[in-house]
């Protein structure tokens, strides 16, 4: 790979010639392909993905796949069944789980596309509540759409700053932190971002960074946890921004324990734990992470084995000011004399199976439907609103009027590919 000299000249001083040139190896290899499979829809065998070849260590529900299918056509990822997520991004579910026994009040700061979040609903304990916020519009709505798909009802989307939240009246208990970055971790995923690399812009993501937690620390309670990461690879948005917190604002290094055989590296420039990533040393794409915990009077949060019982609850008064993009199950479009329920219901994990008929699709029709086309459904099913499904699991609703139904997948979610492999992709066991 052509990386830029003032990239290769200051990451073999910070990493030493020995972790650089691991490095510059693993960034012109194949990136490993892995996936996350959603605990609240796969029954415990379905954890065996069909094409899966090994498990990602820091993460139970990760999944490292053989090889890369197009997953834009398996109806099962639009079922919310998995989420395509590379393993590094994952260590966040082991984080949480180390840490956390109770149920918290938790927001994905900078949460688009929505991998981090939904990983770390899939890790706090039941009774939690978690914000996923995007400021960025087009991003927010991608965000709200993988929530939706992800269907747990305790993530709340919004699209918002991080100055707006810190005039709500909600105290988190944890905060991650995913910040913009200069996006060297990318460097083998996305020729685009060796291109757009420079020295400058990594000052300008350095000091974005630093303002961004600046203005959510008001928000995270003492004793509460910042989870603050990039993908990138420089000390300057890394471990010295991480420095800054915690001398500037008020903070102390959380230590998560850690494997020798998943071979993270720690912090380049201290002793101080911070996590690393390194493409090449671990199987996953760059990435960063530190976690440390806000000073103050206020308990901190009950380490794994602290039982702490109940549950989070969010009012719409604490709620106020915020923009929502979704909330669990959202309410029916009354259009004529006809009532037409939210997609979100269908695809939501507290999902009635009795209350409207079903219609189970066939491959073919799974993917027409999802090109948000007409579809014939049996005879035998009864108009109206009917749920439709693919391997047992709600897509969306359709309005059947008996020589076809009416599509009611959310036109702006459709597939746009109109080609359709002659079988599905089997990624992941579908019987399960």
């Amino acid at each position: 790979m052509n990386l830029p000299k003032d990239f290769e000249q200051y990451t073999r001083r910070l990493m030493g010639d020995a972790l650089y040139d691991t490095l510059c190896r693993g960034l012109d290899d194949v990136p490993p392909v892995s996936i996350r499979l959603n605990p609240f829809k796969c029954g415990g065998a379905a954890m065996a993905a069909t094409r899966g070849e090994a498990g990602v260590p820091w993460c139970a529900e990760g999944v490292y796949l053989r090889e890369r299918p197009n997953f834009t056509f398996d109806p099962l990822l639009h079922a919310g069944l998995y989420y395509v997520q590379e393993a590094s991004s994952m260590f966040v579910a082991h984080v949480l789980r180390s840490l956390v026994s109770g149920p918290v009040l938790a927001l994905d700061l900078c949460a688009a596309p929505g991998g981090k979040s939904t990983c770390a609903m899939g890790a706090l304990p039941a009774g939690s509540v978690l914000c996923a916020n995007e400021p960025v519009k087009p991003r927010a709505q991608i965000l709200a759409e993988n929530v939706q798909k992800f269907g747990h009802p305790d993530i709340i989307v919004t699209a918002n700053f991080a100055a707006d939240y810190a005039r709500t009246r909600l105290d988190f208990d944890i905060i991650l932190a995913d910040v913009p970055c200069s996006g060297e971790g990318m460097f083998r995923k996305d020729e685009g971002a060796v291109a757009e690399w420079s020295a400058d812009n990594v000052e300008r993501c350095r000091r974005l960074q630093r303002d961004i937690v600046a203005d959510i620390w008001p928000r995270l309670k003492p004793g509460g946890l910042l989870l603050y990461s990039t993908c990138t690879f420089n000390a300057r948005e890394n471990e010295e921004n991480a420095e800054w917190i915690a001398d500037q604002l008020g903070a102390d290094f959380v230590e998560i324990p850690v494997e020798a055989a998943w071979n993270i590296t720690g912090s380049l420039t201290d002793d101080r734990p911070m996590y690393r990533f390194i493409p090449g040393k671990t199987r996953g794409e760059g990435l960063f992470m530190a976690v440390l915990r806000k000073r103050g009077e206020t308990a901190p949060l009950p380490l794994q084995g602290a039982a702490k019982a109940g549950s989070v609850r969010v009012d719409e008064r604490q709620l106020k000011g915020l923009r929502i993009l979704a909330h669990g199950i959202a309410g029916p479009t009354v259009k004529g004399k006809s009532v037409i329920p939210d997609h979100s219901e269908a695809l939501s994990i507290l999902y009635n199976k009795e209350k409207y008929p079903a219609a189970e699709l066939s491959y073919a029709q799974a993917m027409a439907y999802l090109r948000h086309e007409a579809v014939t459904l049996p005879s035998a099913v009864p108009r109206g609103i009917v749920a439709v499904s693919y391997g047992g699991h709600p897509l969306g609703f359709a309005k059947n009027i008996g020589t076809r139904a009416n599509n009611l997948y959310p036109a702006e979610w459709k597939v746009k590919s109109g080609h359709v492999p002659d079988e599905a992709p089997h990624i992941i066991n579908e019987d399960n």
